[in-house]
């Protein structure tokens, strides 16, 4: 892996990471049980990709809190469906970050691509 690729991997990384412990935060606060479902399932997905992004850097990153907590209290202020449209869009544009990744050299990645694009589908659909 070269020096460009690892730091952006680095990237995604850490962004999968703090989306685990966002997606878990969310679920944690919410009374809407399809809500509560369609989060822990989101961030099952991102620690496995997580966990595929540090096999590539072999590094060994942690989430940082503060963001999950800052995002925490914004969910409870804000209306659902503008949480969802703004979580929507970081899906989707994690989904795009990953595409020029996607071939022989890193195989596993068009389907970490292809889970943010899911991603991003459901939580538009809320």
């Amino acid at each position: 892996m070269d020096i460009n690729d690892k730091k952006a991997f680095l990237g995604f990384q850490q962004g999968e990471l703090n989306a685990v412990m966002m997606y878990k935060k969310f679920a944690q606060i919410t009374k809407n049980p399809e809500y509560k479902a369609a989060y822990l399932e989101a961030a099952k997905d991102e620690g496995r990709h997580a966990a595929i992004m540090g096999k590539y850097t072999g590094e060994t990153l942690q989430p940082k809190a503060l963001q999950a907590n800052v995002l925490g209290v914004l969910y409870r202020i804000l209306p659902k469906k503008i949480v969802h449209f703004g979580v929507s869009k970081g899906e989707y544009m994690g989904g795009n970050g990953y595409r020029p990744y996607v071939g022989d050299k890193y195989p596993e990645i068009e389907g970490v691509m292809n889970d943010e694009y899911r991603h991003g589908n459901i939580f538009k659909s809320l």
